[in-house]
């Protein structure tokens, strides 16, 4: 019965096109279930796409990570998400769950599988990880790089094993359109990578990459185009599909008797460029790191079908983009990064010396510092940041706006703020949206103080992802009479509240929600300015106009914090040799510090904190509560200690 209740609410999140076109695709997975043939293309590969540089002009810090990282996907040491390492075979066990130590194999059609419910405990991000071929990517790089022969077989070897195991639209890796666009991305650069190597005199590495384009290309590009993603199911799906065929029909263009040309990729292009990030250069889904992730794919798409673009579209995606790095350098902190919304640490090509690094390598790039991002400054020269635009927001009051995605920043001294005043999320699903309204994150000489939650799991723990995402996890205003929104499912949220509104008077920046029964969540932000440096924060909640109400609000402090109550409003929070004070107004009626004790499970939600995708720790947290009548100073003051 839940099941058919997610289904039910998901129809109604519909609209009538898309409700024709899932008809449509249901027609297609008929057609496709026992298709083995597809028909003859000519996939002589162009020298035109992608260009490379000379390996000559890599730095040797470079050349080290490389040897380093290749040397350990080739013994099958793996890293998903960019900080959990597995040891896995090589070639890896491409049915098999790592992280649960599950085996899921399975001859079913892909389109009678789904993939939100894998047996035995098994989930599916860890299963389609290694799938997305970063490993032969890394091996392939290491081959033109450093001129090593044994690297370039290696990937060979684990690609000709994925295609004996993975029979086309057989199985958990044919469940989606989007992974099957980013193998189209990796065999790219793996294919462009491999025969840079081999040069004019092409020997056994090109004979086997022949057989694999074979094997590979016409499949994958079938799939992605008839199977990609459409309406309240597309977002950075689409973009993600959509970049495969780029760089697969630009590379090949055979291709395009399979799929779209190059015209058409690149109208749909601008317009899923256009939808993807705001104006002011956020992420629609509101969701940071898929701020990244998008942008890659849009970035690479761009290039793929540079030649197809006509002078006005080309501007159009450039501007955007460029307003969408600006917009990344802007808001994440690289010396200590937390995401909002839900994130999972996916990235599109590992450009990076180290993958647990890659959000700060990519900021450090859009920043100009080739030392800290040398693989990008190789693959792509120095970010270009004379594209058109208004510039990386609205500066007023020492705060920089960006209101069309909801986020404000302010940089006070060694202080660093972030407010959100975002709507939930993207489209009539809000898919990757957080209760995260009025959340104040704040760092301090580039330590995390006051943190957003994090995102933790997708599907193999809906319990701690419902919390992570939920309002009573985030310091914005919580009554317990008022809800903002209903999670009604997996990527899907229903009765979402309105976007907050804004507003500045002088310095002080105010939010506001305002409740569809009536009540009126308010906080305002001050910065201090003068010693002891940092911010004010007021909070009020109307149920109705001048009737106060009870509420909670609760300031979740970063791992590695120490928090101790040094009076019976004060408290002292350090990091490391970082330390703030944290001062109480007279109007809460209770204040409560929790903080772990070391002997918490996994599973216990109170006080968890998910720093990257799949990971959690447990942090101190301070729980205010506010009650009517009396006292209404329900502020609270962070300051440098």
């Amino acid at each position: 019965m839940a099941d058919l209740n997610w289904y039910w609410r998901r129809l109604r999140a519909m609209g009538m096109v898309e409700v024709v076109l899932r008809l449509r695709k249901k027609g297609y997975e008929f057609q496709d279930a026992k298709r083995d043939r597809w028909p003859a293309t000519d996939l002589s590969p162009s020298s035109g796409f992608p260009k490379l540089p000379d390996p000559a002009a890599a730095p040797e810090s470079l050349r080290e990570s490389l040897k380093c990282g290749a040397e350990r996907v080739a013994a099958g040491r793996l890293r998903f998400f960019g900080h959990l390492d597995v040891q896995a075979g090589t070639p890896p066990n491409w049915q098999r769950d790592y992280l649960a130590g599950v085996d899921v194999p399975t001859g079913d059609s892909a389109f009678t599988l789904n993939h939100r419910e894998l047996p035995g405990g098994a989930a599916i991000k860890p299963l389609w990880e290694p799938s997305r071929w970063a490993g032969p990517v890394r091996l392939a790089q290491a081959c033109w790089l450093l001129g090593n022969r044994r690297s370039g077989e290696h990937c060979l070897d684990w690609l000709e094993d994925w295609v004996a195991n993975n029979p086309p639209y057989t199985g958990w890796h044919w469940t989606s359109a989007l992974e099957s666009g980013m193998r189209l991305i990796a065999f790219t650069w793996i294919d462009a990578l491999l025969t840079a190597y081999e040069g004019r005199e092409p020997g056994e590495l090109a004979k086997r990459l022949a057989k694999l384009r074979v094997d590979i290309l016409p499949a994958h590009v079938w799939f992605t185009w008839r199977h990609r993603s459409f309406g309240s199911s597309a977002n950075n799906h689409l973009l993600g599909e959509l970049c495969g065929l780029a760089l697969a029909t630009a590379r090949w263009p055979g291709l395009a008797k399979l799929g779209p040309g190059p015209a058409k990729l690149g109208q749909r292009l601008e317009r899923e460029t256009l939808r993807q990030f705001h104006r002011d250069g956020g992420n629609f889904e509101q969701a940071l790191n898929y701020q990244f992730f998008a942008w890659e794919f849009c970035r690479e798409a761009r290039q793929a079908l540079a030649g197809a673009l006509p002078p006005a579209r080309r501007e159009r995606i450039d501007a955007r983009l460029g307003q969408a790095a600006r917009f990344f350098r802007e808001v994440q902190v690289p010396s200590a990064p937390w995401d909002y919304g839900d994130s999972d640490d996916a990235f599109v090509l590992p450009w990076f010396a180290d993958e647990s690094r890659a959000a700060a390598e990519w900021w450090h790039w859009i920043d100009g510092n080739a030392a800290e991002s040398a693989f990008l400054h190789l693959m792509r020269g120095p970010f270009d940041d004379s594209g058109t635009g208004d510039g990386p927001g609205m500066e007023q009051g020492g705060w920089r706006l960006f209101p069309d995605t909801g986020i404000a920043v302010n940089a006070l001294g060694h202080w660093r703020a972030r407010l959100d005043f975002s709507p939930l999320g993207a489209g009539s699903m809000a898919a990757h949206g957080h209760l995260d309204a009025q959340q104040l994150s704040l760092w301090l000489k580039g330590r995390a103080m006051v943190i957003d939650p994090g995102t933790g799991d997708y599907h193999g723990k809906p319990e701690l992802r419902n919390w992570l995402a939920s309002r009573e996890a985030h310091n914005g205003l919580c009554p317990d009479e008022a809800r903002l929104a209903r999670r009604a499912g997996p990527f899907l949220w229903t009765a979402a509240h309105p976007k907050p509104l804004q507003s500045l008077d002088g310095e002080v920046l105010e939010t506001e929600v305002r409740l569809n029964g009536g009540g009126l969540l308010s906080r305002t932000v001050k910065p201090l300015a003068n010693e002891p440096a940092g911010w004010l924060v007021s909070d009020s909640f109307e149920r109705q106009l001048g009737q106060v109400g009870e509420f909670v609000v609760r300031w979740q402090f970063a791992p590695g914090c120490e928090v101790e109550r040094t009076g019976e409003r004060a408290f002292r929070v350090t990091s490391e040799t970082v330390t703030m004070r944290v001062e109480l107004g007279d109007g809460w009626a209770l204040a409560e510090l929790w903080r772990p004790s070391g002997d918490e499970t996994a599973g216990q939600l109170d006080g968890i904190v998910s720093p990257r995708f799949m990971k959690t720790e447990h942090a101190p947290y301070l729980k205010l509560t506010a009650k009517p009548g009396g006292n209404t100073e329900f502020t609270t003051r962070f300051v440098v200690a």
